[in-house]
C-alpha cells in the first residue's frame, strides 16, 4: 500500500512525463492490491491528467473491484477527457456490472466522444441486452449506435425489431437498420433489404445494396438487378458494384447492357468491373469490343478484367 500510495504521488506531481508513465506501469505490476489507492486519486484528483491515467490503470490492471470507481466517474468527473477514458476502462475490465453507466453515459453525457466510446465498450462487452433495451430510446443517434452495437455482435434475435427501424423518422437510424441485415443471409433480412430500396434516403438504398453484397446468392442479386433502374445515380453506381460482389452469372446480360448503354461513364466502367469479378466467360468477348470502342474509363476498367481476371492478352 505504502509504494501504491508513493507512485500515486509520483504521478500526480512529476512534471517528467516518462517518470509518470513508469510509475503508472508500477502500479499496473502491482495490481489488485494497488486498485483501492488508484480509485481514490481517480475520483479525488486535482488535475483531471492524474484521473484520467488513474482510469487507464485501473483498466490495466482489469480487477472487477474497479467497476463501482470508474462507473461514478464516468457519470461524475467534470473533464470529458477522463469520462472517455472510464469507459475504455470499464470495457477493459470486462465486467457486465458496467455496463448500466455506459448506458446512462450514451444516454446523459453531453460530449458525443463520450457516448460513441460508452456505445463501443457496451458493444465489446457484448452487452446485447442492453443495447436492445436501447432500440427504443428517443434520441435517434442513440438508437442508430444501438442498432450498428447489435449488428457487430452478431445479435440476430433482435432482426424483427431492427427491421420494424427502417421506417424510423430518421435517416440515419433506418441506415444502420439497413447496414445491419447484412451480417445475417436469411430471407427475413432481404426482404428488408428489398423494402430498405424503396426508400426516399439515397444514403439508406446504397447501404441496404452495400449489405445485399456482403450476403450474396441468387436472391440478392435479383433484388439488386432491381436498383439499376433508380434515377440517382449513386444508387445505380452502388448497383453495378454490389452485382460484381455477389457474383451470380445472371447479371452478366444487364451489366453488358450497362457497359455498351447511355448511363454515365463510371456507371459503365464499374459494370466492366463487375463482369470480371462475376468471372463467367460469355462477358470476355464484350469486354474485348469494350476495351475496344467504348470511353476511356470504361476501356480501362474492360481491360483490368480481360487482363488480371480472364488472362486475356491484348
Amino acid at each position: 500500500m505504502d509504494k501504491a500510495l508513493e507512485l500515486i504521488k509520483q504521478l500526480g506531481q512529476s512534471d517528467d512525463y516518462f517518470e509518470r508513465q513508469k510509475a503508472a506501469w508500477a502500479l499496473v505490476k502491482i495490481g489488485d492490491s494497488s486498485v483501492d489507492v488508484v480509485a481514490e486519486a481517480l475520483e479525488k484528483g486535482e488535475f483531471s491528467d492524474l484521473r484520467y491515467k488513474s482510469a487507464w490503470i485501473l483498466g490495466k490492471i482489469g480487477c472487477p473491484r474497479a467497476v463501482e470507481p470508474l462507473s461514478r466517474a464516468l457519470l461524475s468527473d467534470p473533464d470529458h477527457v477522463v469520462r472517455e477514458w472510464c469507459a475504455a476502462a470499464l470495457e477493459a475490465v470486462g465486467s457486465q456490472e458496467g455496463a448500466p453507466a455506459l448506458v446512462l453515459a450514451m444516454k446523459r453525457d453531453s460530449s458525443k466522444d463520450v457516448r460513441l466510446r460508452a456505445a463501443v465498450a457496451l458493444r465489446n462487452l457484448k452487452a446485447s441486452k442492453a443495447l436492445q433495451e436501447l432500440l427504443s430510446y428517443s434520441d435517434p443517434e442513440i438508437r442508430g449506435l444501438a442498432v450498428t452495437g447489435l449488428a457487430k455482435i452478431g445479435h440476430r434475435d433482435c432482426l424483427n425489431e431492427v427491421a420494424r427501424l427502417l421506417q424510423d423518422e430518421d435517416a440515419e437510424v433506418r441506415r444502420r437498420s439497413a447496414a445491419y441485415m447484412a451480417e445475417f443471409a436469411c430471407d427475413e433480412a432481404l426482404k428488408s433489404l428489398e423494402r430498405a430500396l424503396q426508400d426516399s434516403e439515397p444514403m439508406v438504398q446504397i447501404e441496404a445494396l452495400k449489405a445485399l453484397g456482403r450476403i450474396k446468392g441468387e436472391k440478392a442479386c435479383d433484388v439488386a438487378l432491381r436498383a439499376l433502374q433508380d434515377e440517382d445515380s449513386q444508387v445505380r453506381y452502388t448497383a453495378v458494384t454490389a452485382l460484381g460482389e455477389i457474383g451470380q452469372c445472371k447479371a452478366v446480360d444487364t451489366l453488358v447492357e450497362i457497359m455498351f448503354g447511355q448511363d454515365e461513364e463510371e456507371i459503365r466502367a464499374w459494370a466492366a468491373w463487375s463482369l470480371g469479378e462475376i468471372g463467367d466467360v460469355r462477358a470476355v468477348e464484350h469486354l474485348r469490343k469494350a476495351y475496344r470502342t467504348c470511353p476511356m474509363e470504361v476501356m480501362k476498367k474492360a481491360k483490368d478484367s480481360l487482363v488480371e481476371v480472364f488472362k486475356v492478352e491484348l
